[in-house]
């Protein structure tokens, strides 16, 4: 079992101290790296640089990438992959169907970020965030930012791994949904 503190990742929890405290200028300067490559939004720069390792590679791309999301939707709940969030989006109440909430229009855009390279990935990220955002959906950062960090790394296997856990709680729903416990608890006694 994973603990509360193991999963936080401290980039994360001080964005979440950034919009817990309504700093909206710390938030304006982390939503101009948007679209930008890591260090070209010099603003960003005093509230990431701090958490940067000497990797030049993932996990600094991941660093940036979360930080500027993150700004654009600061809404944070712990409710496990990006999949899940989008699930949640397209089920909500009073959302129209065919609208960009719908199904069906999400389908193609998840379909797209999981198969994106990891040059293209972050603007299918910005679009899927976005759909959070109008939704209200809450997306878990500090999950988002791990599985960021793996699917610009080289490991292919974890890759898969991610890809997989996002497709799954987005087709199927998250894991944490009661019906979805009792239908596996019965499907694992088959």
């Amino acid at each position: 079992m994973t603990t509360r503190s193991a999963k936080e990742v401290p980039l994360v929890s001080r964005l979440i101290e950034l919009a817990r405290k309504e700093d909206r200028g710390a938030l304006a300067a982390l939503r101009t790296g948007i679209g930008k490559p890591p260090g070209a939004a010099a603003r960003m720069l005093p509230i990431v640089a701090p958490f940067l390792s000497s990797d030049e590679g993932p996990a600094t791309r991941a660093a940036f990438i979360t930080a500027a999301l993150f700004a654009k939707h600061p809404k944070h709940d712990d409710v496990g992959s990006l999949g899940a969030s989008l699930w949640s989006a397209t089920k909500r109440e009073g959302i129209n169907p065919d609208g960009k909430h719908g199904e069906k229009g999400v389908e193609s855009r998840v379909a797209a970020a999981l198969d994106a390279d990891p040059e293209d990935l972050p603007r299918h990220l910005e679009g899927l965030v976005s759909l959070c955002e109008s939704a209200g959906e809450p997306i878990d950062w500090h999950q988002f930012h791990k599985d960021l960090r793996g699917l610009l790394g080289q490991n292919e296997e974890y890759q898969n791994n991610i890809r997989t856990r996002w497709a799954r709680d987005f087709w199927r729903g998250p894991s944490n949904r009661p019906e979805f416990n009792q239908n596996t608890q019965s499907e694992d006694k088959e």
